[in-house]
Formats: structure tokens, C-alpha cells, sequence
């Protein structure tokens, strides 16, 4: 099955790629009438935005790296969940990292997860 693009919404709902964009990232330049056709195109093809493209256009992720210790899980399980039910809220995703005793140089790990591009990173 074909994944559908920004470019099928444009075509279906007889607009330009620039004003399918703008109604995806919520701008208030596009009249009414405009968006509520992009947004039917939007329901009718399925489209779902490619996040890895929104976060290079927003230069945000929506991911939160996060780093426990692999021996406290039992301990910090019920944190973690609270994280993730927060992150739901706010559409983010949790990254989660564990680290082994013995471990060091932990700086090296947040700047390594930092590069993989997440919005921030929780060190327990």
C-alpha cells in the first residue's frame, strides 16, 4: 500500500503544497473554506504527517530521551510511567536508554542521544 504524501492531499483537495502545510502546522493565513477542504482531503486519503519530516521543518522531535539504570527499574518503573503518560499528553515519545552499572562516563551517552536527535534528555 502507498504511503499518501502531502503532495495527494494538494492534489485531492485542488491546493498548493505550501497551503496543505500551513493547515497541517496550524497557521491562520489560510481561509476557512481552504482548510476545511484540505482537511476533508486530509480524512478522505488517511494522511498521516511523516514525523521525522516535521521535525526537521519545526526543528522539534516531539522525542524525550531518557535514561535509567538498568538495576532500578523495579524502582523507577512507576516514574517512568508517569513520563510516558505525560509525554501521550503533549504528543511526545519517550526514548528509553538503560545504562549497566559500571558505567562511567554518562555525559558521553546524553551527548550520543542528543545527536540522535531528540527535544531533551532525563537523566535519572
Amino acid at each position: 500500500m502507498k504511503r499518501v504524501t502531502i503532495y495527494d492531499v494538494a492534489k485531492e483537495a485542488g491546493v498548493s503544497l505550501a497551503t496543505v502545510s500551513r493547515v497541517i502546522n496550524g497557521s491562520n493565513v489560510v481561509k476557512a473554506p481552504t482548510q476545511e477542504r484540505v482537511q476533508e482531503a486530509i480524512e478522505k486519503l488517511g494522511y498521516k504527517p511523516n514525523a521525522i519530516a516535521q521535525g526537521l521543518a519545526l526543528q522539534k522531535t516531539t522525542t524525550i530521551g531518557l535514561i535509567v539504570p538498568e538495576a532500578s527499574f523495579t524502582y523507577t518503573g512507576q516514574i517512568i510511567n508517569g513520563l510516558i503518560d505525560v509525554a501521550k499528553i503533549y504528543n511526545y515519545s519517550i526514548m528509553l536508554h538503560t545504562i549497566t552499572a559500571g558505567i562511567s562516563n554518562v555525559k558521553e551517552i546524553v551527548e550520543d542521544i542528543i545527536k540522535s536527535r531528540v527535544d531533551g534528555v532525563v537523566n535519572r
